[in-house]
């Protein structure tokens, strides 16, 4: 799990993030997410780990979780959403994230969300299990 270790970013635009957030009731806010980036660091040390996200709409509320795998942890997102997330590791490369939030909109939705190491590149797939919806391709890139 060491690969995961650091700090990582997103540097562009997803082009499947704007039909995903049609498909999830969130059409509304793809202007305000349309050049929003986040940095996340990552703590690895066993099935302990400590997650820091910062996003550019939000850069005085960064998020810290200390998280230990397999387990459901609760938290809020920047804008207030409350999260419930269990982090599951599936390789030495690879977790999923099982995700229950209520965005901005107050509504409930469910993700599994997918986080795989290649090198220097996390490829990220966000699937909203409600709406049957999935973002691919978001790739984050090592500092």
């Amino acid at each position: 799990m060491a690969q995961f270790n650091g700090t990582w970013e997103d540097r562009e635009m997803d082009p499947s993030m704007g039909p995903f957030l049609d498909a999830i009731g969130l059409g509304e806010f793809k202007d305000k997410y349309a050049g929003a980036r986040t940095t996340v660091t990552y703590e690895v040390n066993g099935d302990k780990w400590k997650i820091s996200y910062l996003n550019s709409l939000y850069p005085d509320k960064p998020m810290v979780y200390d998280i230990e795998i397999g387990k459901s942890f609760d938290g809020k997102g920047p804008d207030g959403s409350d999260v419930k997330t269990v982090f599951t590791v599936v390789s030495d490369s690879e977790i999923k994230e099982d995700e229950k939030t209520n965005f901005e909109d107050g509504k409930d939705r469910s993700f599994v969300i997918t986080r795989k190491v290649n090198g220097d590149v996390m490829d990220v797939v966000i699937e909203a299990v409600s709406a049957n919806a999935k973002m691919t391709g978001k790739m984050y890139r090592k500092k």
